[in-house]
């Protein structure tokens, strides 16, 4: 049977870093809201820094330990600084690969990097590919206004990146995915604008996030007590910690990293595991379940074992 295995972990996030009591002046009852987030710090790309040059750059340090051949890159990207050609043919291209590999970008935010992962799993099951390079990118900070306190004290600018490669497992990952198209306007770019709808958001996340942890758990014939890790979308602290109470998921298999970084969209999960595996959180043949969600409005889950 054939599983992934998600290996060399990077990332890198844009050059500016503030610190959120910076904003004082633009936002009133920024101590309100820094305790609402939990984010202290956000990272800002400069002008020359967009999303080709910040996957560039995370990428070129994964495929320094990687010695294998590249069959596909999967870039996952909103803010492209072009409409066309897609971020990955421009990635191939400056990283100066072989022509024989699939490219394509995917448009989804925060719950992107588990849709990549599973096309990139049906890929490897068809026996299309067998490693890929999976690149998560976005500069949301490029395109949001000065004044928004909804978006302006959350966002970072990020990009991550890793190689996933076709294992021989036992283990059957599981997927689930939940869509909510009615309320796209909640978080959306408009005339080069992000505006987000915080309140509607946040009771999305409440409503869909709990419906598909539920599916994902039953459809992988998993129990809860069976899963030794839980990496979630790092959107705020506020959710984080109203999800952690409604799934009766334990403290100490729930994870946060919020705090230094930012809300970097769909790079939030590979960052927090590529902190949880230096730090050996993550042992071999844990169980462990990713869930994203945000922009659609979308939501996504995949449970897996750590190889």
């Amino acid at each position: 049977m054939s599983g992934l295995s998600i290996k060399y972990l990077n990332h890198c996030l844009g050059s500016e870093k503030k610190h959120i009591l910076e904003f004082k002046n633009t936002f009133s009852n920024i101590e309100e809201i820094r305790l609402k987030t939990g984010i202290d710090f956000i990272y800002k790309s400069k002008k020359n820094e967009d999303v080709l040059e910040l996957s560039y750059r995370t990428s070129k340090k994964t495929l320094k330990n990687f010695k294998g051949k590249i069959d596909c890159i999967l870039v996952v990207t909103q803010t492209a600084k072009n409409k066309l050609p897609p971020v990955s043919y421009m990635l191939h291209g400056k990283l100066g690969l072989e022509k024989n590999i699939i490219c394509y970008d995917l448009n989804m935010g925060c719950s992107g990097f588990i849709y990549a992962l599973s096309l990139i799993y049906s890929q490897i099951k068809c026996g299309f590919i067998n490693n890929a390079l999976l690149v998560c990118s976005d500069t949301y900070t490029k395109y949001i206004k000065k004044t928004d306190r909804s978006c302006g004290s959350i966002f970072s600018d990020a990009a991550s990146s890793c190689i996933i490669t076709k294992k021989e497992s036992n283990f059957n990952p599981t997927f689930d995915f939940l869509s909510l198209g009615s309320g796209y306007s909640n978080l959306m770019e408009k005339n080069n604008v992000i505006t987000m709808n915080g309140p509607e958001v946040f009771f999305f996340t409440t409503d869909l996030v709990p419906k598909l942890f539920d599916r994902l758990i039953k459809k992988s014939k998993h129990k809860l007590e069976n899963i030794d890790h839980f990496i979630f979308h790092q959107a705020s602290k506020l959710v984080l910690d109203n999800l952690k109470l409604k799934l009766k998921i334990p403290t100490e298999k729930f994870y946060t990293n919020i705090k230094n970084i930012g809300n970097t969209t769909s790079s939030t999960i590979p960052i927090l595991l590529e902190n949880l595996e230096k730090k050996k959180t993550i042992k071999k043949n844990d169980i462990i379940m990713f869930l994203g969600f945000g922009v659609g409005l979308s939501v996504a889950g995949y449970i897996a074992k750590w190889s």
